[in-house]
Parts: structure tokens; C-alpha cells; sequence
């Protein structure tokens, strides 16, 4: 003989009842406290921390070819990748200035 359990319900969720709360977490309050600190203090970047890959994103909000995703480990490395962006792009402007200047007194 096959006996069978009486279906009943399972888990949090029932029939005619409201799912309960979900508490809500915040992860790595340290970490992304750095981030925001790091988007307010330095002007033209979009500053973020994620959870998941637990890595510092900067993303350039100013003119670029194309778009400028910087990602490290560190606040400090993080900062030093946009420090040099920031230099590499103003040195390529330069020698587009310096050039065509150039170019137009001959």
C-alpha cells in the first residue's frame, strides 16, 4: 500500500496569506561610504562600489571617444586610474591644440 502525505503548505508563503517582510541588508558600509566620498570630492566621475564584485568602479562623465570604465580593489588604486586618465586625456587634447595651431600659422 502507497501512502500519501497530506498536502500542506511549505515554506512562508500560504494561500490567502501575506508574504512576510524580507529584512533589508546593506553590504560593505565602509566601502561604499569611500565610493561616495571619492564621487563628491572629484568632479566629472561617477563613483560606485559593488557588492557583488567587490571592486570601485569610476565611470567619466565628461567628453570622451568613448566610453571610460575604470575598476580596481582599492579606493587608492582606483584613484591613481583617474589621476592618469585624467592627464592622458588632457595631454591628448594638448596635441590636438598644439597641432592645429601648428598647422595654421603656416
Amino acid at each position: 500500500m502507497i501512502r500519501r502525505r497530506p498536502a500542506r503548505p511549505r515554506g512562508r508563503h500560504r494561500d490567502g496569506q501575506a508574504a512576510p517582510p524580507v529584512p533589508h541588508y546593506t553590504w560593505d558600509h565602509e566601502a561604499r561610504a569611500e565610493a561616495a566620498m571619492l564621487e563628491i570630492t572629484w568632479p566629472g566621475w561617477a563613483v560606485l562600489y559593488g557588492t557583488g564584485s567587490r571592486l570601485f568602479h569610476a565611470i567619466a562623465t565628461w567628453p570622451t571617444p568613448e566610453p571610460l570604465l575604470l575598476c580596481d580593489r582599492t579606493i587608492d588604486g582606483l584613484k591613481a586610474q583617474m589621476r592618469e586618465a585624467e592627464m592622458t586625456a588632457l595631454l591628448h587634447r594638448w596635441a590636438l591644440t598644439s597641432t592645429s595651431a601648428t598647422i595654421g600659422h603656416f
